[in-house]
């Protein structure tokens, strides 16, 4: 993998800490802020690597994963994976054959190598459903624990940390064994909060999450999820959510607008925000996004899919999850697999589950996607990073997508307090914009942008990515662009 260049890092110096989010912006000379500024916690910026569904197979130890995990900035990665991690044999290093076959051997060992080699944090997606290829009953549930037990203790014995762990995943589908290990939303909590009582015992300053549903309306279980889990949970210190916007929107269709289709990343987190995060916090929850991914490309040519605008609205994304002071963590599903993965897999082939069939996409193996691109200028604004709040400019034009799609605001961003001043900014719009804030400082200003949404980008070097010298007096957006802007104190 090619990686990317970042020229931000080259031409700055190290900068004065900030102190530009404490409500300088009275008089306009800093973007707005939205609330007061949050920490960002050491494993916020993630990933998922469930290369089991893979094929080719993508090894937790490829080189290609280590550059483009260095290249994003990655924090955590979930180990081993989702689904398959209800299945999972850590000793084997497999799953249990009740979950399938693939040609995979992922154990602890591996990902030691990649923490040695990166830096990131596991997250642990613990095997709360299987033990010796059965489903667990009373009689062995002792014995699963303690198997899961010895998994962290051998995680520690490589030098790992166990600070995160995950009970579980995606229960709320109704699914033969989902529905036979845990009858209801109740079961599983009941279950979880005994699984943690007793892994705490070991492992005292570890977090433990369990698990919301995003309500579908395909599947009642999903429905009847969240309120038994909410009401029982006890000993548990955070929530997962996987946010996949088609479960909200139904995926997008022929005549739908490119910028139609960012409004959906707007709309559909506002019904999250609504449905799962306030709740939640109202417990007094933390928020893991254990798994997320973009919209669902259902049109006949799969014209999105590839796209600048696959990179943007997972831009959008990461904004929304940064700006939301109770999500501690974020990953994205998947490393590779789609064109809105971090980097493009070793084939053409790409499974389409909203059309479900195989389509083609010929890209560059082992180059970042258009979301990888986008993520690898986050991931370095964020490694100087040890706050963040969101910022609004009313004065930007709002963008009209017609067509029934709701108006959103062409520029959105964040603020980023740290070792210096930082903002990420997006110009979603079609023409460029000049903005004025006296009080920014001085600095440089990054961006990376395409003609319009719909660039196909199937490697580097197809988005322009530029550097220029910030005046601190006004900056330009470039159309359809993501832009980083880093300052010092005036």
């Amino acid at each position: 993998m090619k990686v990317c260049t970042l020229t931000l890092s080259i031409l700055l110096p190290v900068l004065a800490l900030s102190t530009f989010m404490s409500g300088a912006n009275s008089h306009g000379s800093l973007p707005k802020t939205v609330g007061p500024p949050h920490t960002i916690g050491p494993m916020f910026w993630g990933l998922n690597i469930e290369n089991v569904y893979l094929n080719p197979v993508l090894s937790w130890t490829a080189p290609s994963l280590e550059a483009a995990i260095q290249s994003a900035g990655i924090e955590s990665v979930r180990f081993p994976g989702g689904d398959a991690g209800n299945y999972w044999d850590w000793q084997r290093g497999a799953m249990y054959p009740l979950g399938g076959s693939a040609n995979v051997q992922d154990f602890v060992a591996d990902l030691s190598s990649l923490n040695q080699a990166t830096g990131v944090q596991p997250l642990y997606n613990l095997n709360v459903m299987t033990y010796n290829n059965e489903l667990i009953t009373k009689a062995t549930r002792s014995a699963a624990m303690d198997n899961q037990i010895q998994l962290l203790q051998a995680a520690q014995a490589l030098g790992l940390p166990v600070n995160a762990i995950e009970l579980g995943n995606e229960f709320y589908w109704s699914e033969p064994d989902h529905d036979h290990e845990f009858p209801t939303a109740k079961d599983y909590q009941l279950t979880a909060n005994l699984w943690a009582t007793t892994l705490k015992q070991s492992f005292p300053t570890a977090k433990f999450a369990s698990m919301l549903s995003i309500p579908s309306s395909g599947d009642r279980r999903t429905r009847i999820w969240n309120t038994p889990v909410l009401e029982n949970i006890q000993g548990i210190d955070a929530v997962t959510i996987h946010r996949y916007d088609s479960i909200i929107d139904g995926g997008v269709w022929d005549g739908t607008a490119a910028d139609a289709v960012l409004s959906l990343a707007f709309t559909d987190w506002a019904t999250i925000l609504a449905g799962e995060v306030r709740p939640a916090e109202q417990k007094r929850l933390r928020i893991w996004v254990t798994e997320f991914g973009g919209f669902s490309d259902c049109t006949s040519n799969a014209l999105f899919t590839g796209t600048w605008l696959e990179g943007l609205y997972q831009t959008q994304m990461a904004f929304q999850f940064l700006s939301t002071a109770s999500v501690d963590q974020m990953q994205l599903y998947n490393m590779t697999g789609s064109t809105s993965s971090l980097i493009f897999q070793n084939t053409s082939s790409y499974w389409d589950s909203c059309l479900s069939k195989t389509i083609t996409f010929n890209a560059t193996p082992g180059d970042l996607t258009a979301t990888g691109q986008a993520y690898a200028l986050i991931g370095n604004a964020l490694k100087r990073a040890a706050s963040v709040s969101q910022v609004v400019f009313p004065e930007a034009p709002r963008i009209k997508p017609g067509a029934g799609a709701k108006p959103y605001a062409s520029v959105t961003g964040v603020a980023l307090s740290g070792a210096t001043n930082q903002w990420l900014i997006t110009n979603y719009g079609p023409e460029t914009l000049t903005l004025h804030y006296a009080g920014m400082g001085t600095g440089a200003i990054e961006s990376l942008s395409a003609p319009s949404l719909t660039t196909i980008v199937n490697g580097e070097g197809i988005l322009t990515n530029s550097t220029a010298p910030f005046d601190g007096e006004s900056f330009v957006l470039p159309p359809f662009s993501l832009n980083w802007i880093v300052t010092s104190q005036n």
